[in-house]
């Protein structure tokens, strides 16, 4: 699992540096036909460079060690060639080596000859630097000076906002996101209804229902899907409302069906205080009939029919779930649990049970398509690449064999 996560990685690292040899590449080109005209200077051609073309070569490839001692080469022999010194300080920085990132980026606005635009793009790339390596302080403080020599250049105003959701100042950060978004003339409602979610959250710890009220709305306003203002605003519902509450969350099998299991568990503690425990199996039913691979709701529906003691009831649907997701080792756990709950096993059979239970970190993996990152549940925020709603259900077909 960790060598096929690694690899993703690499791979996904090569592709990212592609993009930024192609976003450095017309940045500083622009920059250098500016220059040009108005006759500042006249950098040689790098591009002309053996050495260029094999390090693109290896990008694209994703052989990255390659990639980044080719156009190292091309940095010592053109010291002129700012945006290959970008995209090779870029390589550095997601490999791993940021304190070479950083160097590259400090020699690089020492020049007194960059273009606005170059010093600009400079000054975010080592605020990005300086986040990568924990120094959040030093991250805000660079944005904010790429933001003074250009207030509309887009990498640092993405770098400021990241820097605000990890110090969560929610606020601060939608406030950027909005910025950001009408720059781009972009649909980011997705991102600025999380971050609305986020700020609902933290009023609604401090206790204040309204203004949590009203953000997890304006979120639901930015984009129906965002589930966690959903769940706002349930639970603001559940104690006075339960039957609201109800109502908000079954909106989510409308909308998003996929990730109608992450309301399961609500939902049957709503219906049953409002004494329609019924309604649950009737919905996971109703589930199952929409989709048969569903193995979710059927896993719901066992632990309710468990609960219930009709453990041969839960067996039958079980054995249904491990039909459609045999490697959902969250099922084969339930499938035990339920034989202990129907006859008494072997000692060696609930010592393993027991241990499992508490040794198996991915019980449920969930995979973050961005970046590749696993973690067991679903995660709103990637804590790798720290991308938005990117995670999606990692299932696997069952195993055949021509034995």
């Amino acid at each position: 699992m960790e060598c096929s996560r690694e690899d993703g990685r690499l791979t996904d690292t090569a592709l990212l540096a592609v993009l930024i040899a192609a976003a450095g590449g017309l940045v500083a080109g622009r920059a250098y036909a500016h220059a040009r005209h108005r006759g500042l200077r006249d950098r040689p051609g790098f591009r002309t460079s053996p050495h260029y073309s094999q390090g693109l070569h290896y990008l694209a490839s994703g052989q990255v060690s390659l990639a980044r001692s080719e156009l190292a080469k091309v940095a010592r022999e053109d010291p002129d060639a700012v945006d290959v010194q970008q995209v090779l300080s870029h390589l550095y920085r997601e490999t791993g080596q940021v304190e070479r990132a950083i160097q590259i980026h400090q020699a690089l606005l020492a020049r007194r000859d960059l273009t606005r635009a170059e010093r600009a793009h400079t000054l975010a790339s080592l605020g990005t630097d300086f986040r990568k390596a924990g120094f959040l302080d030093r991250a805000e403080r660079t944005f904010a000076e790429a933001l003074d020599v250009d207030p509309n250049n887009l990498y640092a105003l993405e770098g400021q906002r990241k820097v605000y959701e990890d110090h969560q100042q929610w606020q601060r950060a939608y406030e950027i996101q909005i910025r950001l978004s009408r720059l781009r003339k972009a649909d980011d409602g997705l991102v600025l209804g999380h971050l609305q979610a986020r700020i609902g959250e933290e009023a609604a710890r401090a206790g204040d229902r309204g203004a949590a009220d009203v953000a997890f709305r304006t979120a639901l306003a930015h984009d129906a899907r965002v589930l966690p203002a959903r769940l706002g605003l349930a639970n603001l519902f559940a104690p006075a409302e339960p039957a609201k509450a109800a109502a908000t969350l079954e909106e989510v099998e409308r909308i998003t069906p996929e990730r109608a299991y992450l309301v399961f568990g609500r939902l049957e503690s709503l219906y049953a205080a409002m004494g329609e425990a019924g309604r649950f199996v009737e919905m996971c039913e109703r589930v199952i009939r929409q989709d048969s691979r569903d193995w979710r709701a059927r896993l719901e529906l066992s632990r309710h029919l468990r609960a219930a003691s009709r453990p041969d009831e839960a067996m039958g649907v079980l054995l249904r779930a491990v039909e459609t997701n045999p490697q959902g080792l969250a099922l084969h756990l339930e499938l035990l649990r339920t034989l202990r709950a129907e006859r008494e096993l072997g000692k060696a059979v609930v010592g393993y049970l027991e241990t499992a239970e508490r040794s198996v970190f991915y019980v449920d993996p969930h995979l973050c398509v961005a970046c590749r990152y696993r973690a067991e549940g679903m995660l709103w925020r990637c804590p790798h690449c720290h991308e938005w709603d990117t995670f999606i259900e990692e299932r696997l077909g069952p195993t055949t064999s021509d034995a």
